[in-house]
């Protein structure tokens, strides 16, 4: 079974499935890989780190349950298996979610936007992006939110980050009870 959060870069995905993790031991979140950089004061295992060759090696072996190319860097997430008896959770793009829901038809997706594009683009800046790649995220937010719109099972306005992570898991609940339940 398969749980994705996805939005826009800079939504708060990171911060929300940590959080989400720590009330859902079920989940065993996916850790994606990317040629990017890592940001300044960004941990260690935010993602794996990889050099672009490194990246399309392990495309071409099949490793990476979906993969986009975004803003000139690669990301992936591995098909790796998550501990025995948990629940996967993808924290990825919209793009991504929706090759995951053409893969995995049962998926769980939740989009996750901000209140506003404005807002989005403070949250950037508070984790230390530039200017130029702040204004190059937001010029592509409005189709990466229409794409989770599409794709996605629910919509949740990542405003405040308790009332979030509350409605994220009262989801995922709901779609677990359901799940064992046969519906």
């Amino acid at each position: 079974m398969i749980v994705v959060l996805c939005g826009p870069g800079g939504v708060g995905k990171g911060t929300v499935a940590g959080e989400v993790v720590k009330r859902l031991p079920v989940l065993s979140l996916s850790r994606s890989w990317t040629t990017r950089e890592a940001r300044p004061g960004e941990s260690v295992d935010a993602y794996t780190f990889v050099n672009r060759e490194q990246f399309l090696a392990a495309a071409r072996d099949g490793f990476f349950l979906e993969w986009e190319e975004f803003n000139g860097n690669l990301y992936g997430t591995p098909r790796a298996s998550p501990r025995p008896g948990s629940v996967l959770l993808l924290e990825i793009d919209a793009k991504g979610a929706r090759t995951v829901r053409r893969l995995s038809p049962t998926a769980l997706i939740i989009g996750l936007e901000p209140p506003s594009l404005a807002t989005l683009g403070e949250r950037m800046a508070q984790r230390g992006d530039d200017t130029r790649h702040i204004e190059r995220r937001l010029a592509i937010a409005a189709d990466e939110m229409r794409v989770a719109r599409d794709v996605a099972d629910w919509i949740i306005v990542n405003n405040d980050l308790p009332e979030t992570v509350d409605s994220v898991v009262e989801r995922i609940e709901d779609w677990l009870a359901t799940r064992t339940r046969g519906e």
